[in-house]
């Protein structure tokens, strides 16, 4: 009988634990090999998690639409955390571009005890300056904080306040956060650091949902600071994981910290110019009434799950890739890369750009419609969101030339088109607000955006040219 005990095997038995297998086996050899293929990968593991988080996102901000509407208290929220989450940008982008080409240099040309020393080193510089940083805009924060609220009441620009005291501390987390998150993606360990942002709107629905009706605006922020925490936390346990150091420590200074230091000095001050942007915008956004800071707020949401889902993706995980061609001074294949990247840039950009504009009301009423969102606010976002999405193929563009120019360590000229970026946004700001009201703002974002992305793109190739010209010969 003991035949009859033992079930058949064959085949057929192995084909359900050899799918998942064979898919994963079809997806290495995809996304592995040649720098193309790398980046391909990269690119959707980061796509695909923004695409996640973009999703939940839009579910919290519908939720968080439903909750309060465009009401004053909302206004006062997205006063209160523009400054900090301006710094959090500016830090973001600022140490990824300034850290990982000098870390993988260091890595490729050394050893990775050697980048480890330039990580923790570089750790421990980035913690004192944003602790600083933190206290002061505390201390001096009734100066500087009528500046963005100009419109505001007395009791209105006091919520304002106390907001904003209680989401200074996430500067310094954020300075953990993307430290720990840049040696990952230099490992090119995508997917964890581009999933650990859901943290945020999931936490912010958590929060509302159990304390709003006691807590009001202030579960809002609990759902902000807890978010930001969680991610922090989960990046720095990946990060341990990996076998990386978390606590910061001094090793000197060196020519590798050194170089870190000028670029991520000039990427800070040129990341500021840009992310002013959205402090002008806003600050003229509130001379024009009620319900204008959070108009302009959620008729920027869902472009950005546009950028995210392509430019963001996209940048993130070239920027590795680039940084090793240039280490190994590949100029002609830089350009090559470039143009293949361009065109299909293009090719989804502009079509997607058209799609957004004709269903952009659709979007609204089903996104946000509900509870405290009424029509009217439906059809001032509407206007607001389509003069946004006119941006989106020049700002794509724009990601891969900035990522091209961070690789060749020509920040400085990140800097110079910064300053005009802010210039030229703030008067036309100015000048567009007269005839289109808040809308105007988000117009004058999108012809600023042509313009610099037009004129970094001419000096990246001069810039590229002259290194070519400058190599040795092979």
């Amino acid at each position: 009988m003991a035949g009859a005990a033992d079930p058949p095997t064959g085949p057929q038995d192995e084909v359900p634990a050899s799918i998942p297998l064979a898919l994963l086996a079809r997806w290495r050899r995809l996304t592995t090999g040649s720098v193309n293929r790398r980046i391909l990968g990269g690119t959707l593991v980061v796509g695909t998690m923004g695409l996640l988080i973009r999703v939940i996102s839009l579910f919290k901000e519908s939720f968080v639409a439903a909750t309060f509407g465009t009401g004053s208290e909302y206004d006062a929220f997205i006063v209160a955390l523009l400054l900090p989450s301006t710094i959090v940008g500016i830090l973001s982008g600022s140490l990824n571009s300034a850290l990982i080409p000098t870390y993988i240099e260091i890595r490729e040309k050394e050893n990775q005890e050697a980048a480890q020393r330039l990580y923790t080193t570089i750790l421990l510089w980035n913690t004192i300056l944003l602790g600083a940083l933190t206290l002061g805009l505390a201390w001096t924060v009734r100066l500087w904080l009528p500046y963005l609220a100009w419109g505001f009441d007395p009791a209105k620009l006091e919520l304002t306040r106390n907001l904003t005291l209680w989401t200074l501390p996430m500067v310094l987390l954020t300075g953990f956060a993307t430290t720990w998150g840049a040696i990952l993606n230099a490992g090119e360990r995508f997917a964890l650091v581009a999933i650990a942002p859901a943290l945020q709107p999931v936490a912010i629905i958590l929060g509302l949902s159990l304390f709003c009706r006691s807590w009001g605006i202030h579960a809002l922020l609990f759902g902000t600071m807890a978010g930001v925490l969680l991610e922090t936390i989960l990046l720095g346990v990946a990060l341990a994981r990996n076998g990386h150091p978390l606590m910061p420590r001094w090793h000197g200074v060196t020519s590798a910290f050194r170089k870190v230091r000028a670029q991520y000095g000039a990427s800070i001050a040129g990341a500021f110019l840009v992310s002013g942007v959205s402090l002008v915008d806003q600050a003229f956004a509130s001379t024009l009434g009620p319900r204008s800071n959070s108009a302009l707020s959620y008729g920027s949401k869902v472009v950005g799950l546009v950028l995210t889902l392509g430019g963001t993706a996209l940048g993130t995980a070239i920027l590795p890739q680039l940084s090793r061609m240039v280490a190994n001074q590949e100029w002609t294949a830089i350009r090559r890369f470039l143009k293949v990247y361009t065109g299909l840039i293009l090719a989804v950009a502009v079509p997607g750009t058209i799609l957004l504009i004709l269903m952009s009301t659709f979007l609204v009423k089903t996104l946000f419609q509900n509870g405290h969102f009424t029509a009217d606010d439906t059809a001032l976002v509407v206007r607001v969101q389509v003069f946004y999405a006119l941006r989106l193929p020049f700002s794509a563009c724009g990601i891969l030339v900035t990522r091209t120019l961070t690789a060749m360590r020509a920040n400085h000229f990140l800097m110079a088109f910064a300053v005009g970026s802010f210039t030229i946004n703030a008067a036309l700001d100015y000048l567009l607000i007269q005839t289109f009201g808040i809308a105007g703002i988000t117009l004058s974002t999108s012809i600023c955006s042509c313009i610099i992305v037009l004129a970094m793109s001419l000096a990246m190739y001069r810039l590229l040219d002259r290194r070519a010209l400058e190599a040795p010969a092979p």
